[in-house]
């Protein structure tokens, strides 16, 4: 919400650096350049106090100042940070505001902020878990058309609180906003995700840390009223260690008589939730002398939230509501609850305060409490979020009622906050009696796995799976062969894929039969783990074997994943013809799938995508990806797959010419794999978005993309990821000058096994690693390579990987003053890459011709090659060849726009 005047606020005292930094952080939000803070520090140390600096220093400049906290026992709403920050602010807004952001952008903005439910179309989309980077699109959006009229401070305190939809969001913001919006997160210990993107934007120069150290002696004592005598404030200052809450919560309990010191260190760790002893015992005693009737309200108030209404503590008191106010003027009075900018809207002065007066509440009067509240905000029509999370803490075992609004709940919030959903899904499951049936419990299980994996959250999922897998009789073994294949997919997940091929054999064994669907699967699900292996005569022996089943059964699905993991195979051992056979039987059994049917195995278009892009068939790439894309949106189905099928568009984009269009699908598909939290699908995001960058012209981006790429396969730990990030690496050094760099990564990769790495994307590697050579004066070495490379081509037959082979001997034939062999060689290049229908790679080839025309003397045919190759590139997006072929004509004499 807008900032509030947080009235009787203490004395700032011994944050001059920190205040130092604030200054600066304002004053590059006023250069239009997006920012970030974060306030580091143990509870009660002054995160909340330096907070309410900033914002006000924030509101005197001019700027809008949105700030939300994150509270405790409200994790389970979905955005619950950010809604307290925005919600109120978006429906005081001119509703002609918002819908000029678009439609869809107001509809999924609707979805999130209960303000804005005017806007809603009503066109809820189901189960979008991978897609709800929509969502944090849309916020994006918003923010950026407020930071367009002024700058904009986003203040979130508590954040080792928040909701995982926020967290996401933030994360999200911090590496995508463009505009004056300064982030503000200020927590004890930041969750995980929160902390790697803060990371990653304090390593970018956009985020300062600052960490909060408890107050000197001296700093201290100004906190302190002056009535207190030195040997009281010496034993206050030790008793809380200089922290300033506790010091002043002490402080209040000195007027009450003698410190009641806690046992041990009342300092609680970074990530300690419980009230520190003393200082429990201080807010009790500051509380104490409040009328009876006082305190049952606060009490109330502690179960109803961190921000409350009058009219919902007055449900869970049991009180009339002019008794309520009555007492809140009380509180008011105390400095124990605040108001808001919202009308009859009123928070804790502290969540520890909060938290104290929850902690020693009775637990029956709390059940009851809870119910009480649930109670009342389904008369009041409440959300079921809101509703959701009393009846967790109040309903029964057995109470159909609380299981049955806890999984609506659960589905409810699944697309944007599956964290959330699981932990519902969970609530539900412990409601469960011994007596209910167990397919009801396997069905939770299985979803609950579901969200979790969607969110990143693979342990918990594996364990909820096999939870349901112990509930499934040892003679069902159908139904366990199906689960054993889901644990294998979501061990894939984890970036660890090696670790289900023992569990897979077994299920496999235990089947009576290898031809049913369930076996087929199994063998498939093998396959998949021989890919990952690298056994790829393995793989191709599996699939081959389970085609042959499979058309026996005359089902399109498997014969047409099996075909495709075949081709794949067959590809990856440089057995083009029958990779190509195997690639056709694939299509046609794709194109006899129908909707319905290839909902249920999305996976499949990324594999046929994969065997398409091994083989250079582009438009076979794109429309079964495209195919799988358009069906999961409104479906829902398949959510986790959709970071590869992302990843796979952008490299077919960009071996299409469509590099523009690459880099927009790059951004998203990073987005979708760091929400999927899944490793190998960011390295693939991330290697594909530094390809994208890199033929943009973007060589710091691409460099950044690399290395997130190598961050995370090392973070893996498995052999299969790695080679693949280090040659985006290299050519992300390449691009920046560091061809030294670019030539010591690329050098392992022309090993056996790794080489085939270089094959990729039309043999790019091969072209990259002869540049190298050349630009650090080893032609020898450029020679080697660039006969490697047409040796590979040769094998393959493949017209791009012939085409690249050709620029990099074109290349080497240029240095060694062979103009005329050059010219022909390059010329014969762009005939390939034409016929493959690349456009980048015929201009690449053209601008060889260029050079090799201007180096021969013929310099009016070396203009018109060279101004056409950067026609091209231009209309492709790839500025960066664009300027390297500028720089080629300003060498001939010819005037290029800049």
């Amino acid at each position: 919400m807008p900032s509030t005047d947080r009235h009787a606020a203490s004395a700032l005292v011994g944050r001059s650096q920190e205040l130092a930094a604030i200054e600066g952080a304002l004053d590059q939000l006023a250069a239009g350049h997006p920012g970030a803070l974060e306030v580091v520090g143990e509870a009660g140390i002054g995160k909340s106090r330096l907070l309410s600096e900033l914002t006000a220093r924030a509101e005197a400049r001019g700027y809008l100042v949105l700030e939300g906290r994150a509270a405790e026992f409200e994790r389970a709403v979905p955005f619950g940070v950010l809604l307290d920050a925005v919600n109120d602010y978006l429906g005081a807004l001119d509703p002609a505001l918002l819908r000029a952001l678009g439609e869809e952008v107001a509809a999924e903005l609707a979805e999130i902020f209960p303000s804005l439910a005017a806007l809603s179309t009503g066109r809820s989309r189901p189960g979008l878990e991978a897609e709800r980077y929509r969502a944090h699109y849309a916020i994006r959006a918003l923010l950026e058309r407020l930071a367009a009229n002024q700058p904009v401070v986003l203040a979130l305190d508590d954040m080792h609180w928040s909701d995982e939809g926020s967290i996401e969001a933030v994360a999200h913001l911090l590496r995508r906003f463009h505009g004056p919006l300064l982030t503000v997160c200020a927590f004890r210990l930041a969750p995980a995700r929160l902390a790697a993107a803060l990371d990653t934007a304090e390593r970018a120069g956009r985020c300062v840390r600052l960490e909060l150290a408890p107050l000197t002696a001296g700093e201290a004592d100004a906190l302190l009223e002056p009535v207190i005598d030195p040997a009281r404030r010496a034993a206050l200052y030790r008793e809380s260690g200089g922290n300033p809450f506790y010091l002043q919560e002490l402080g209040r309990a000195a007027h009450h008589g003698p410190l009641r010191a806690g046992p041990g260190s009342m300092l609680s760790s970074a990530h300690e939730l419980e009230v520190p002893a003393s200082v429990a015992a201080a807010i009790r005693d500051e509380l104490a002398e409040l009328p009876l009737g006082t305190r049952k309200v606060l009490e109330s108030a502690a179960v109803a939230g961190e921000a409350f209404e009058p009219e919902l503590v007055a449900a869970i008191a049991q009180l009339a509501e002019p008794e309520v106010l009555a007492s809140l003027d009380v509180l008011l009075d105390a400095d124990v609850v605040r108001p808001t900018d919202a009308p009859r809207r009123f928070r804790f002065r502290h969540p520890i305060v909060r938290r104290a007066v929850y902690e020693w509440t009775g637990r029956g009067w709390l059940l009851a409490a809870h119910a009480r509240a649930a109670a009342a905000l389904e008369t009041a029509g409440d959300s079921l979020a809101a509703r959701a999370a009393h009846v967790e803490r109040s309903a029964v075992a057995g109470d159909e009622q609380a299981i049955a609004l806890l999984i609506e709940a659960a589905r409810e919030v699944a697309p944007r906050a599956p964290v959330t959903a699981a932990r519902r899904l969970q609530a539900a499951l412990a409601l469960l009696t011994s007596d209910a049936p167990p397919e009801l419990q396997l069905t939770l299980l299985t979803e609950a796995a579901d969200a979790l994996a969607q969110a990143g959250v693979f342990e918990e999922a594996l364990d909820a799976l096999m939870r349901a897998l112990d509930l499934v009789p040892a003679d069902h073994r159908r139904q366990r062969a199906r689960l054993i294949g889901q644990i294998a997919a979501v061990k894939r997940q984890t970036g660890l894929p090696l670790e289900s091929r023992d569990l897979l054999d077994q299920a496999l064994r235990s089947l009576p039969a290898t031809d049913t669907a369930d076996a087929l699967t199994l063998r498939l699900e093998i396959s998949i783990n021989c890919y990952f292996r690298g056994e790829f005569d393995a793989m191709g022996h599996t699939a081959v074997a389970v085609l042959a089943d499979a058309r026996a059964r005359g089902d399109p699905v498997l014969v047409c994943l099996a075909a495709a993991l075949a081709s794949l195979a067959a590809s990856s051992t440089v057995q083009v013809e029958p990779a190509k056979a195997h690639l056709r039987t694939a299509l046609e059994a794709f194109d006899a799938i129908d909707d319905e049917h290839l909902i249920e195995r999305i996976d499949l278009c990324g594999w046929l995508g994969m065997a398409a892009f091994a083989l250079e068939e582009m438009n076979h790439v794109l429309d079964p990806v495209q195919r799988g894309l358009s069906l999961w949106r409104p479906a829902g189905h398949g959510g986790s797959n959709i970071p590869g099928l992302l990843n796979l568009q952008v490299q077919a984009l960009i071996l299409c010419g469509r590099v523009s269009e690459a880099v927009r699908v790059a951004d998203t598909a990073v987005d979708a794999a760091l929400l999927s939290g899944n490793g190998q699908l960011i390295v693939w995001a991330s290697e594909a978005a530094s390809m994208a960058a890199m033929w943009a012209g973007d060589s710091e981006g691409a460099l950044a993309n690399a290395r997130e790429a190598v961050a995370h396969s090392d973070r893996l730990g498995e052999s299969f990821f790695s080679p693949l990030a280090q040659l985006r690496l290299a050519g992300a050094l390449y691009a920046t000058g560091d061809a030294a760099g670019c030539r010591e990564q690329l050098a392992s990769l022309e090993a056996t096994p790794s080489r085939q790495l270089l094959d990729l994307a039309g043999a790019h590697g091969w072209e990259l690693l002869t540049r190298t050579h050349l630009a650090l004066g080893d032609l020898a070495a450029a020679e080697e390579t660039a006969a490697r490379a047409e040796a590979r081509a040769a094998t393959t037959q493949l017209p791009q990987q012939s085409a690249t082979a050709g620029c990099a001997r074109a290349a080497v034939l240029l240095a060694r003053a062979q103009h005329q062999a050059a010219k022909r060689t390059a010329q014969a290049a762009i005939a390939q890459a034409e016929h493959a229908g690349n456009p980048l790679l015929a201009a690449r080839a053209r601008a060889l011709t260029g050079r090799a025309l201007a180096a021969g003397g013929e310099r009016d045919k070396a203009i018109a090659a060279l101004e056409r190759a950067r026609a091209v590139f231009l209309t492709c997006g790839a500025t960066g060849e664009a300027d390297a072929a500028a720089r080629e004509l300003r060498r001939l004499g010819k005037r290029v726009h800049r």
